[in-house]
């Protein structure tokens, strides 16, 4: 028997109010979603506050950002499970989607953050690295500069002791050179006094008085000396042995230039005639007269010594003011004082 329009229509009306959802289950989804939206938002709050206090923590003590930086990612994990395990269905607001949108942003700002903050740290520490380094060239430069400077020192001290030992041993030729001299001197007044005593031994008695005087000065002041420098000029054109370094200021006499000559045996024995002659004195770097010696060509060769002789005489003992370089360099040993010498009787 076929049903009739009227059981279909009530049929049907059945059916529908049986698949009705009913008012609980609306409600129980509003607020699982409402939960869902707080436990996020509460998620993202929670997030924040703890990196601000992280980067607190960070910027007292940066070198501990290389081991907090992982952590960000496993606070994302949990929301990442907690989504899938307590979705709603199909009809769920697209809310929670802008929610978990926000969550990459805040990571990605997270990590460039902790990236920027690692590259001020390896700049920092690139930086006390190049600093450190740089200290120890300069200590190293240093230690290098005091051990040239001690071997300077060194230098110039051996340098003075040569120096010194040298000038020891022109002294001690100097004066054995005057002790020859003396003795020479010596030895001449000895020779004269025996020919005398022979000469008295040999003639009558009674015939003194016919025995030549001994020599004696044309005036009764006896000898006399005086002598004038030549210039520096006038000494660099004298051929010399030993010519004058460049730069070289001479030594220059100290006290007058006028003397009486002491020696008796100058005086007694040496008849030299009133001229005037050239003489190269050999003065040391102290000031001190060495010896004299007779350059002028009209003196004969034949009386060159006792010109010599008389002329030593004359500078024994006279003072100098030594020769010097104005630049303040070490001056030669010995060097020559040319001088015009005259012979004067008074």
């Amino acid at each position: 028997m076929t049903p009739s329009v009227a059981d279909q229509t009530s049929t049907l009306a059945k059916d529908w109010r049986r698949h009705t959802d009913p008012p609980g289950l609306w409600v129980a989804v509003v607020i699982g979603s409402l939960s869902l939206h707080l436990i996020a938002f509460w998620l993202i709050l929670s997030y924040q506050s703890s990196l601000l206090r992280r980067q607190q923590s960070q910027a007292a003590i940066p070198i501990e950002i290389v081991e907090i930086a992982p952590q960000p990612k496993s606070t994302i994990k949990p929301r990442v499970k907690v989504q899938p395990a307590t979705s709603p269905p199909k009809s769920v607001p697209s809310k929670p989607l802008s929610s978990n949108q926000k969550l990459p942003v805040t990571t990605k700002t997270t990590a460039t953050n902790t990236e920027e903050k690692n590259a001020v740290a390896i700049a920092q520490q690139r930086q006390q690295e190049l600093a450190v380094q740089k200290q120890r060239e300069l200590a190293a430069q240093q230690r290098q500069q005091q051990l040239a400077e001690q071997q300077r020192q060194q230098q110039l001290a051996a340098q003075q002791q040569r120096e010194l030992a040298a000038q020891q041993r022109q002294q001690e030729l100097a004066a054995q050179k005057q002790r020859e001299l003396a003795e020479q001197q010596r030895q001449r007044e000895l020779a004269e006094q025996q020919r005398q005593q022979e000469l008295a031994s040999q003639s009558p008695q009674g015939g003194q008085e016919k025995l030549p005087p001994p020599p004696t000065p044309h005036a009764s002041g006896g000898l006399f000396a005086r002598w004038v420098p030549l210039s520096e000029a006038e000494q660099r054109e004298i051929p010399s042995r030993s010519p004058i370094p460049e730069g070289l200021k001479l030594a220059e006499h100290i006290g007058t230039n006028e003397k009486k000559v002491e020696s008796i045996y100058i005086n007694s024995n040496l008849d030299l005639p009133v001229v005037e002659f050239l003489v190269s004195l050999v003065i040391d770097n102290t000031g001190k007269f060495i010896e004299a010696d007779v350059i002028d060509p009209a003196i004969p060769k034949a009386q060159r010594s006792d010109y010599e002789q008389y002329a030593n005489d004359v500078f024994q003992g006279e003072k100098f003011q030594p020769a010097y370089y104005p630049d303040g360099r070490t001056p030669p040993e010995l060097t020559n004082r040319f001088v015009r010498l005259r012979i004067e009787r008074r």
